[in-house]
Formats: C-alpha cells, sequence, structure tokens
C-alpha cells in the first residue's frame, strides 16, 4: 500500500513537472524578442526546479557577461548587486567546464568567489549550459530550492531537457534580430543612398534591364526632362516627355539614345551633348549625359544608369563672363580714352595751353584717373568677395552719421532724385566697418538713382530689429519682375535684360559686392518689388553693437542659455565644425580660436552624435555635402537628440538648400567661400538668438508628488533632495517626462537618447531605467513615477 502511494505520489510529481515544462516551454516560444525569451527561460527554469533565485548569463566573445538576466530577485536588491558580474568564480568555471553542475554548498566550492556584498544568502547550487549545435549560448544558474532541499538528479535532468529547448529558442531568437538589425542597415544605407542622390545637383536615372521600368530617378532628373514623378514608370515615359536633340540640332533616334545604347548594347557612353526640348513646356535644356550598364555576376546586363547635368547654368554664366567682359573692357577703355585724349592734346597744342586750360586738362585727367581706380578697386573687391578674405574692420558705428553722410555725398553728384530719410529715433551703435558700410550705401543709392526716373524720390529707412538694424533703401523706379530677384547679386548679372539697360553707365558689380559686404559682417541684403514699373526695395541688416546688446551677447557678464544648458561669464564657447575638406576645417578651426571659441571638429559625419552628448558643444557647424551621409540626413539626427543650433556651410546657393536647411531645423546657412569676419558674426548672432529664445521659451518644471524636474537648470529632486544624476540619465527622464501621458517605444527612446544606430537594444533602455527607478526610490512592482509598457516601452503619469 505504501509502495502504491509513493507510486502515484511520483506519477502526480511526474505530471506536475511535464505540465509546467509543457507551459514554460510554451511561454518562451511565443515571442521572438531576445530579451523577453531570456528573462521566460531563467523564470522558466526557476519554476522546473522550485528554485528561489535564478540568473542567466549570455557571454560574449571574449568570455565576458554581455546579458545579464536574472529571477526571484526585486529591483532594489538588484540594484545593490552593482554592475554585470565579470564571468569569475563560479560564472567563470560553468563556461569553462561547459557541462551541468549541483553543489549542496556553494561555499565549498573553490571557485565560490566573487559574490558581491549586497548578494542574497545562498547554499545549493545547480548550473545548466545552454549550447546549440555545440557552441554556448549561456549558461543557467539556479539557488536555493523553495522546500531548503538540495537539488536533484531529477532537477538536473530536467533542466538538461529545458535548457536544449532553450538553446534552440535562443538561437531562433538571436538569429532574428541579427536579420532585423541587417535589414535595419540596409534599409538605413538606402535612406542615405536616397538622401544623397535626391540631394545631388546631378540628374541620376536607374533603368531595369528586363522590365525597362525605372528602379530610381530623383528630383533633379525629374526636372530636367520636365515630368512629374510616377511610381513604376517604364523608360518610354521619360524619352517621350523630351524630343532628344543634338548639339547641331538634329534628332536623336530612340535606339540612338544614352540609356537604350546601354541596355540594349552594353555600350558605356559618356558626356555626350544633349538638348533636351521638353514636349510639356519649359523650353529648351542644354545637357551633359553619362550612361553605363550594370553587369550581373553572370555577365548579364541588369539595369544602367544614367548621369543628366544641367549646362544651361554654366552656359548662363559664361554669357555673364562675356557679356561682363565686354562691359568692363568698354568700362576701362573709356577713362583710358579720356586720359590719353586730354593728355595728347596738352602735348601737341601749339602754342602750349595756356593756364587755364592746362588745368582744365588736369581737372579732366583727375576726375577719369578716380573713374578708373573706382572701376579696379570693384574688381578687387569681387575677386576677395570670391575668395573668402574681403576685409572688414567693424567697430561701434554710429549710423545715423553714416546715412547723413552718404545722402550728402549723393547730392554733391549732381542727382536730381530728392532723398529722405526715416530713421527710428534712439537708433543703436552698429557694430561695423565704417567705410565698408558708406560703400555699401552709396552703391544702393546709385543703384537707386539708375533705375529710376529723374527727380523721383529715393527714401532711406532704418530701424532696430532685436539684434539687427535693418536698412532699406526704396526707389519709385522700374521695379523688378519676380523671376529677375533670384539673381539679382550674382557675379556677372544685372538687374535686368532689356535692351535699354545696356546703356546704364556702371560695371554692375555693385549689388555683388554689396552682398559680399553685408555678409562679411555677419547681415543679410536682399530685395523686394511688387513688380516692373512699381519701384524696388533692398534692405540690409548690420548687427547691433556688442556693448549694446551685452544682456545677451556671448562674452559679455551676463548668462546665456545655450542649447538648454547656461553659460557664464568665462565660460569658453564650444563650437563643433563637422566638413569633410581638410583645408576649411582648418581654417575654421583656426578662425574660432583665434575668436576665443573652443573649437572640436571632426570629418567622419558618423561621430557627431557621440560628439554632441561628451563635449556638449554650444553651437554645430555643419557642412552640407560629405561622403556617406548627406548634411540633410545628419541634421535630422541632430534634431532627434539635440537641439543644439546649427549653422550649414555649404558649396551650394541655390534657394532649394537654403529652404531646406532651414525647414530641417537650421539657424542659418552661409555660402562658402567666406570670410572669418561673416562667419563669428553668424556663431554670435545664432548665440544671441538661441539665448533669448530659450530665456522666453522655458519649459515648465515637472512635478509629481514627491518628484520635481526644472528644466531650466537641469535639476531633479525627490523630497526636496537633489538627485544626483549622469548626462544620460537625465536624457532618459527627460524624454519620459516631457512626453507625459505617451508612451514611448523602445526604439523612440533609443533613437533620442542614444541615436539611430541602438535600434533594437532594448536591453540597454531597462539597464538604464533601473539605475533611474532605484535613484528615484520607485519600484517596478508597483511604479509611482516611470511605468513599463511590456514589450512596447515605458511612460510617465502626467502632473
Amino acid at each position: 500500500m505504501i509502495e502504491s502511494d509513493n507510486l502515484r505520489h511520483e506519477n502526480d510529481m511526474l505530471r506536475t513537472r511535464l505540465t509546467v515544462f509543457g507551459e514554460v516551454s510554451r511561454r518562451i516560444s511565443e515571442s521572438l524578442d531576445i530579451d523577453t525569451i531570456l528573462q521566460e527561460v531563467v523564470d522558466g527554469a526557476c519554476s522546473l526546479t522550485n528554485a528561489r533565485y535564478g540568473a542567466l548569463a549570455v557571454f560574449d566573445d571574449l568570455g565576458q557577461v554581455r546579458d545579464f538576466f536574472t529571477s526571484g530577485i526585486t529591483p532594489q536588491e538588484r540594484n545593490l548587486l552593482g554592475n554585470l558580474p565579470k564571468g569569475l568564480g563560479l560564472l567563470g568555471y560553468m563556461n569553462e567546464i561547459g557541462e551541468p553542475l549541483r553543489l549542496s554548498d556553494i561555499g565549498m566550492h573553490c571557485r565560490s568567489v566573487g559574490f558581491p556584498k549586497n548578494h542574497p544568502v545562498m547554499k545549493t547550487f545547480l548550473g545548466m549550459p545552454i549550447r546549440h549545435l555545440g557552441d554556448s549560448v549561456g549558461n543557467i544558474y539556479l539557488t536555493e530550492k523553495g522546500d531548503g532541499q538540495e537539488f536533484t538528479s531529477e532537477d538536473e535532468t530536467l533542466l538538461v531537457m529545458f535548457s536544449s529547448q532553450a538553446a534552440i529558442t535562443i538561437a531562433n531568437a538571436l538569429r532574428y534580430r541579427d536579420e532585423q538589425r541587417a535589414r535595419g542597415d540596409v534599409e538605413t544605407e538606402r535612406q542615405r543612398l536616397e538622401a544623397l542622390v535626391n540631394t545631388s545637383p546631378i540628374g541620376v536615372l536607374v533603368v531595369d534591364a528586363g522590365t525597362r521600368k525605372v528602379a530610381l530617378v530623383n528630383q533633379e532628373a525629374e526636372r530636367i526632362m520636365g515630368i512629374p514623378p510616377e511610381p513604376g514608370s517604364r523608360l518610354e515615359r521619360y524619352q517621350e516627355a523630351s524630343i532628344y536633340r543634338r548639339a547641331d540640332g538634329s534628332k536623336y533616334q530612340t535606339e540612338e539614345r544614352p540609356l537604350s545604347r546601354a541596355l540594349d548594347h552594353g555600350e558605356t557612353v559618356r558626356a555626350e551633348e544633349i538638348l533636351f526640348d521638353r514636349q510639356q513646356g519649359g523650353g529648351t535644356i542644354s545637357t551633359l549625359v553619362n550612361a553605363t550598364p550594370i553587369y550581373s555576376e553572370d555577365g548579364e546586363i541588369v539595369s544602367a544608369v544614367a548621369v543628366i547635368q544641367d549646362m544651361t547654368p554654366i552656359q548662363e554664366m559664361q554669357r555673364l563672363r562675356n557679356e561682363f567682359l565686354g562691359m568692363v573692357s568698354h568700362e576701362l577703355r573709356t577713362p583710358l580714352t579720356t586720359i590719353k585724349g586730354a593728355t595728347a592734346t596738352a602735348l601737341r597744342s601749339s602754342p602750349p595751353p595756356g593756364a587755364v586750360e592746362t588745368r582744365q586738362f588736369f581737372q579732366i585727367i583727375d576726375g577719369q584717373a578716380d573713374h578708373l581706380r573706382g572701376l579696379v578697386n570693384n574688381l578687387l573687391d569681387v575677386t576677395r568677395i570670391e575668395a573668402g578674405i574681403l576685409s572688414v574692420n567693424p567697430k561701434p558705428t554710429d549710423l545715423t552719421v553714416l546715412i547723413d553722410e552718404a545722402k550728402d555725398a549723393f547730392l554733391r553728384s549732381g542727382s536730381s532724385h530728392r532723398i529722405e530719410s526715416v530713421l527710428a529715433p534712439d537708433l543703436p551703435s552698429i557694430s561695423g566697418d565704417a567705410r565698408r558700410i558708406a560703400q555699401v550705401l552709396d552703391n544702393l543709392l546709385s543703384n537707386a538713382s539708375k533705375y529710376s526716373p529723374e527727380s523721383s524720390t529715393v527714401t532711406v529707412t532704418a530701424s532696430q530689429e532685436r539684434f539687427h538694424v535693418a536698412v532699406s533703401v526704396i526707389d519709385e523706379g522700374r521695379g523688378i519682375s519676380v523671376e529677375h530677384l533670384p539673381n539679382l547679386f550674382r557675379k556677372f548679372s544685372r538687374v535686368g535684360i532689356e535692351d535699354d539697360e545696356r546703356k546704364i553707365a556702371g560695371d554692375g558689380l555693385g549689388l555683388a559686392i554689396c552682398k559680399g559686404i553685408v555678409e562679411a559682417h555677419g547681415g543679410r541684403l536682399w530685395a523686394e518689388s511688387d513688380g516692373v514699373g512699381r519701384g524696388a526695395r533692398f534692405v540690409f541688416t548690420i548687427p547691433v553693437c556688442e556693448e549694446v546688446a551685452s544682456d545677451t551677447a556671448v562674452d559679455s557678464a551676463q548668462e546665456l542659455a545655450c542649447g538648454g544648458r547656461i553659460v557664464r561669464s568665462g565660460d569658453k564657447l564650444r563650437v563643433l565644425a563637422v566638413d569633410d575638406e581638410p583645408q576649411i576645417l582648418r581654417y575654421v578651426r583656426n578662425t574660432l580660436s583665434e575668436a576665443g571659441y573652443t573649437p572640436i571638429w571632426t570629418d567622419n559625419p558618423t561621430e557627431v552624435i557621440h560628439l554632441l552628448e561628451t563635449d556638449q558643444p554650444h553651437l554645430v557647424l555643419l557642412d552640407l555635402v560629405m561622403p556617406r551621409i548627406s548634411g540633410f540626413e545628419l541634421m535630422r539626427r541632430i534634431r532627434n537628440v539635440s537641439d543644439v543650433p546649427v549653422i550649414f556651410l555649404s558649396g551650394h546657393d541655390e534657394e532649394k538648400y537654403i529652404v531646406q536647411a532651414l525647414e530641417l531645423g537650421a539657424d542659418d546657412y552661409i555660402t562658402k567661400p567666406f570670410s572669418a569676419t561673416e562667419l563669428i558674426a553668424r556663431i554670435k548672432a545664432s548665440l544671441r538668438k538661441r539665448g533669448t529664445l530659450y530665456q522666453t521659451e522655458t519649459r515648465k518644471p515637472y512635478r509629481l508628488m514627491d518628484l520635481a524636474i526644472d528644466y531650466e537648470s537641469r535639476r531633479v529632486t525627490l523630497f526636496g533632495q537633489l538627485v544626483q544624476l549622469t548626462e544620460t540619465e537625465y536624457k532618459l527622464l527627460f524624454e519620459l517626462s516631457t512626453n507625459a501621458g505617451r508612451v514611448l517605444t523602445h526604439d523612440q527612446i533609443l533613437h533620442r537618447v542614444w541615436g539611430s544606430e541602438y535600434s533594437g537594444e532594448a536591453q540597454l533602455i531597462r539597464s538604464f531605467v533601473k539605475n533611474l527607478r532605484h535613484k528615484l526610490s520607485d519600484d517596478a512592482n508597483a511604479p509611482r513615477y516611470i511605468f513599463t509598457e511590456p514589450r512596447v516601452g515605458y511612460r510617465m503619469l502626467k502632473p
């Protein structure tokens, strides 16, 4: 009877264990998330063996613990254990022997060392390796059975079976994670390539050889060919949108076109001149086209790539340059001819001219020499502006005096125009080079008089706008058409293209020089007009003198908020420069150092996010075109993790690039080449602007029960006591609290706190959340502040 009862008891125990085994096996197979599976494995091992405590360690290639999961230990106890174990003692021994280990007393084993002082009291032990196809996946460690007994051979046998199944599940999850990461890497690279191609100023067209469908077309190619995007379009749609002509005007047959030759015959086409006559309007565009086939490993043509460069701007520049050279030759020849005529007349006169006549000749020569010198100086200024070395010497200057002097000089020149000035009262001093600002005013007044009817009024206004003074020169002249506005300040360009305009005197360099001078001061120059016949308004800005704006100036005695941080007197502001051109990087670095900033620099865009965290720059100078990633894509990543001011440095001056940069959150956009004075002025203006924004738009503190977060001072207090947080812990708490009431997913948190390259590292978040909870005395089982959304992310309550 006793034997029968024992047998029945053993059967019941076996049935119970098999039920638990099945339930545990089912749980670990329900997910492909590696962290979830590892936690379920260690919890399941404890359930199968009735162990009070359990742990699972996953090792890296060097034998160091990479992941460590526990069961039966509260979050507070886990935090008291400190950092991850080092793989010494029994943990290291288990990794060495690679087989099960069962002990009745841990303390009696020779490798029983390395337990932290806050470790729970443990005596009995059962260790089990997890191996898959002969490779070690990790180890399970179990201690202290719930009934106070030792682990049995049945426990060991059951755990061997369980670890075999767990190994398969873990291996599948690891493989799935690697595949997801690989897909993510591929997708990231695809997005990078797409961003690079779309921002390229060169048209790109990729066609699949089998289907003749367009696999990739960027915005520039669509613009050149004059056709809107349409997913899945065939090559014929793009070929039919334009008539292809050679330079001599003859038409291309379909089979003669570069992409057709590359796809059908494997021909590589280089620098072929093609005129696109667009069917849907838009005129003719002159291009250079390159096309090449792409082969498979078997030597079959799988696709072809065409690269299309719009030559119209280059041809227009060449036309303007030739026109400019002709105009300058004429302008230089005129005073030389006059000087030569005056001197020849004086020398050949017989009898020699009298004193009065001689004086007249000298006056003619003197006036024409001044005119000639002005022309030469303008040419030199244009050259300096192009090289980025235009010299300005900003000093505190009274703008009212400069405007009055410019008016007097203009009226003394014999102009019949009326001049009115409307100056705001109490105009502040500006930080400017008086001689250069006077040059700008003279040029703008002269320009207004040339294009306005005689006796009309030219108005000069000036008013303060935050940290700048805006000066306007307004005329009642012919006005400017909308299509001409973008070209006003370009080299070799005149205000319009009308035939009678060529009769207007001047070298056509005035506006280009004005733009260079104003930008060298850190200001802006632009033009406005309601259209032809409605006059024009030229506006330029000049920074207010530093002494006037001392309450927010970078080097003032007051505090300035930069990127959310308070900078005090004596602190050196840090500026991060990112550019792949060594010469530009060296020039910017030296300029920053001489201006009193601390330069941080890199030619590797992948280091930027790391440098933002470690060096915490107050401003970033970002190149637009870099290898592997575009400046726009990098700008998006910066804005995901930081609100630091960003200024783009770019060789592209097209409006579309400037607009896109500003829409992405850039504070300014500087076109290369630029002077040191302009760069420093723009940096100071951006920092001053940000300082005011942060002072006027600070976040309200977060208060929930006994927790308070003051975002302005970056102070976190609990029960009125300061909580010491690391930079990353504060960033994590910042994201959760500023999004209070909403769940942030693991990927959202990783992207915002650590960067997009950390996608999928949920365990990293868990580790920091545990530390954060410990410092906030928050219990994960009964949270007050940070709540876990299983397998999704975390959230905080709204105050």
